[in-house]
């Protein structure tokens, strides 16, 4: 049971301390007052996710406390399991701060916000309008579904998903191994082709770049041939270059010893021509290499078209062509000599698939019997407020025919389901969602989170405006039926009907005032006079003698209803 609520910089928030008692608490007060700020504040303290739009504006913390009592041994095994000590109360902290770093406590210790809302879980059942919205998804059906008598799926599950965890490695190991026997010897036809081409390619190291250097040469040959004869010409003909400097030569040799500087020139000259004349054996060679072959220019660019095709198909480069090469050959000596190492792994995965069928077997059997649990109690509950003639069932849709037909495994991959419903006689089933009213959906949810409630063991349940869409008489039957409940369950109610706030056995009214120029939200516990005028504001909007003799009975008449329950 939810004891105390401490709650410090949350939203309109600045600190705010609230003490609950058992039975129905109610929580009253005018929109935008702040009662959903109070739950979101609870929410946030049992687990779910932060949200730093939620800290109040100039602060830079906000921090929210939960203490309990009348502690359920389910919750105290969960603690155990986390290494904490339970007793007869559990407190319960965290806090978060605008730059996203939180902290979480239980009785002190620090924990993991997923250990935080484990416990969470196991203390309060939370009904709001959104959780209205998830249940009328189709996807979060079956997660619904298992949440009611959990423990009973809780060993089978994890048998199961110990068999897929095993079947998933398996299926990795064999498709490593090329798959099952045709698959193989595909995959070892495709290595052995990939493996032919490349060698039969002889390709070597940088192939391709002095391959380009070459096509380079080649395909502007004539433009080189060109420029080496007439280089060749100016420097061999009657009146090239070679000639010149050799008259010039033999002219200076002439007066040389006349002048040693001359004879210096001479000897620079000379050297000349010898560099000139080297120059001029490099042209012929090159003369000799530079000879146009159409045909082998044909055959480098083929060549070329060939590394290019081997590099758009093994890796881009011609290095990751070489890597290619090597861990094929590597891929296909594994797969060669794996034809008994598969047929194992085939036999080892068909054991585990039997198994497994047995398992998942088991499993739907189960959730099948809770299903058709529900569908009696929902009927039940829906008759209880209203609701005649309903049929509500959860269908079972298969996903696939057997394990067999899968290459993943995982908890859900054989089944799914889906909610349907008919409010009415002589109408047929249809999804959830496309059938059901909002006053409808109203009552739907207070009887199937009852239904999870009650198995599941949480002895504190908010009720978070899930009384919308409803009036009249079907308002009195939902408020009959969380009274029920509160003989069993500490309720905490957000309403806006006077009938089911009528109900209540506490009182509580949130209310929003200035302080320093700042808006802050207030609760305090109503006495039994302010009760009466409140619970008049909710039926009349206003108050007088008249309307407040009127509300009295209503009370009165609720508290010999609650009395005769017991």
């Amino acid at each position: 049971m939810l004891e105390k609520l401490k709650i410090n910089n949350v939203a309109l928030i600045k600190t705010l301390e609230i003490d609950f008692s058992r039975g129905f608490n109610v929580i009253l007060g005018e929109t935008g007052a702040g009662k959903s700020i109070i739950i979101d504040a609870l929410n946030f303290v049992l687990g779910s996710k932060a949200d730093k739009t939620l800290i109040r504006a100039g602060e830079d913390i906000m921090k929210v406390v939960a203490v309990f009592n009348e502690i359920e041994g389910s919750v105290v095994n969960i603690l155990n399991s986390f290494g904490i000590e339970a007793d007869d109360q559990i407190i319960l902290s965290r806090n978060y701060n605008i730059n996203g770093k939180g902290e979480a406590r239980i009785n002190g210790e620090i924990v993991s916000v997923n250990m935080l809302k484990q416990v969470g879980e196991a203390l309060v059942d939370a009904y709001s309008q959104n959780e209205s919205v998830a249940l009328l998804k189709q996807k979060n059906h079956l997660g619904i579904l298992d949440s009611y008598k959990a423990s009973e799926l809780l060993e089978i599950k994890e048998e199961i998903e110990e068999l897929i965890f095993k079947l998933n490695s398996l299926s990795k190991e064999i498709k490593n191994l090329g798959g099952n026997e045709s698959n193989r010897e595909r995959q070892i036809d495709m290595l052995r082709y990939q493996i032919s081409e490349i060698e039969n390619a002889n390709v070597l190291k940088d192939e391709d770049i002095e391959l380009e250097e070459t096509l380079s040469k080649c395909s502007h040959s004539e433009k080189i041939m060109s420029a080496v004869c007439k280089s060749i010409e100016l420097l061999e003909n009657e009146n090239g270059a070679l000639s010149q400097i050799r008259q010039a030569i033999s002219s200076l040799k002439n007066v040389e010893i006349y002048d040693q500087k001359i004879e210096a020139t001479v000897s620079k000259a000379e050297e000349c021509l010898i560099n000139f004349g080297d120059v001029s054996e490099n042209l012929f060679t090159l003369q000799n290499d530079y000879n146009f072959d159409e045909n082998l220019l044909n055959k480098l660019i083929d060549r070329r078209e060939l590394l290019d095709s081997l590099k758009r198909k093994y890796g881009g480069s011609l290095e990751r062509v070489f890597n290619f090469l090597e861990d094929a050959k590597n891929e296909l000596t594994l797969l060669e000599n794996a034809k008994e190492i598969l047929k194992e792994k085939e036999v080892e995965k068909q054991k585990l698939l039997q198994l497994a069928t047995k398992k998942f077997e088991k499993l739907s059997q189960i959730r099948k019997s809770h299903a058709k649990e529900i569908e009696q109690k929902v009927s039940e509950g829906l008759y209880e407020l209203g609701i005649l003639k309903s049929k509500f069932k959860v269908n079972f849709i298969p996903l696939a025919e057997s394990l067999n037909d899968l290459d993943v495994y995982s908890l859900n991959c054989l089944e799914d389901v889906e909610f349907l419903f008919s409010a009415n006689f002589g109408e047929e089933l249809k999804p959830l969602a496309k059938t059901i009213s909002g006053g409808e959906m109203s009552r739907f949810m207070l009887v199937f989170k009852n239904i999870i409630a009650d198995v599941n063991g949480s002895k504190t349940l908010i009720f978070d405006e899930i009384d919308s869409g409803i009036s009249g008489q079907v308002a009195g039957q939902v408020a009959q039926k969380i009274a029920k409940l509160s003989l069993n369950y500490q309720i905490l109610c957000i309403t806006h009907l006077p009938q089911v706030a009528s109900m209540g056995d506490c009182f509580y009214f949130v209310s929003k005032s200035s302080v320093n120029e700042r808006t802050e939200t207030e609760i305090k516990a109503l006495e039994p006079n302010e009760i009466s005028k409140q619970i008049s504001l909710l039926t009349y909007g206003n108050f007088d003698d008249k309307k407040l003799e009127l509300t009295n009975e209503l009370l009165e008449n609720n508290k010999k209803f609650k009395k005769s329950l017991k």
